[in-house]
């Protein structure tokens, strides 16, 4: 029977936080995966696997994103294991795809599908577009590009959200059709990110 080092194991697992390995050991040990004592240096490669779905039960994954952390704390009432983030079971790698799974809970939930973002990129609106979870309907004004105000009062009438993006290619003239006008649904998002904006977001759904 070949045998495995658990180091390596935890490692390739994306378990590299020393405290992230002795308490997985700990969970092995005590599930009888890991036989005499937790400090053992090697593990039959036939138990890998096992191995690796005790501690997918025993533990909620999260990498070193707060958001992360707070959100798996949320979902289920685990021992929270700090990961690599390539490991991390809400981001996968990935934060502002979480970021958007977690504002389109928060929306729908309130009944704010429609989001009419002012500004951006095109790189930001693809990436949006790709990563936005079903439910969530986008529409992206383009702020360099000054229209007919017919074309933004009908976004205006769409949306249950206008987002106007600053800090990205935004003329005043366009943004002009949205902003100052007394309407609630006009959220200013100060920064460029996706993560930004998303928070932004789930701070109007919460508090309306």
């Amino acid at each position: 029977m070949t045998d495995y080092p658990i180091d390596d194991m935890l490692k390739d697992s994306g378990i590299t936080n020393k405290d992230s390995q002795r308490n997985a050991r700990i969970a092995l040990f005590t599930a009888g995966i890991i036989q005499k004592t937790p400090d053992r240096a090697n593990i039959a490669c036939d138990k890998i696997n096992r191995a690796r779905e005790t501690l997918t039960d025993q533990f909620r994954w999260h990498c070193n994103n707060g958001e992360c952390r707070r959100i798996v704390g949320e979902v289920v009432a685990l021992p929270l294991l700090l990961v690599e983030q390539h490991a991390c079971s809400i981001c996968q790698g990935n934060p502002s795809s979480s970021k958007l799974d977690l504002m389109a809970d928060v929306a729908i939930a309130a009944g704010k599908r429609r989001i009419a973002v002012v500004g951006g990129t095109e790189k930001k609106e693809r990436e949006i577009r790709r990563k936005s979870p079903q439910g969530m309907e986008w529409r992206f004004i383009d702020g360099s590009t000054v229209r007919d105000g017919r074309y933004y009062r009908a976004h205006r009438q769409w949306a249950d959200i206008i987002i106007i993006w600053q800090s990205t290619p935004l003329d005043h003239r366009v943004s002009s059709h949205f902003d100052g006008k007394g309407d609630d649904r006009v959220i200013t998002v100060r920064r460029r990110g996706i993560d930004c904006l998303a928070n932004e977001i789930m701070r109007y759904c919460r508090t309306r």
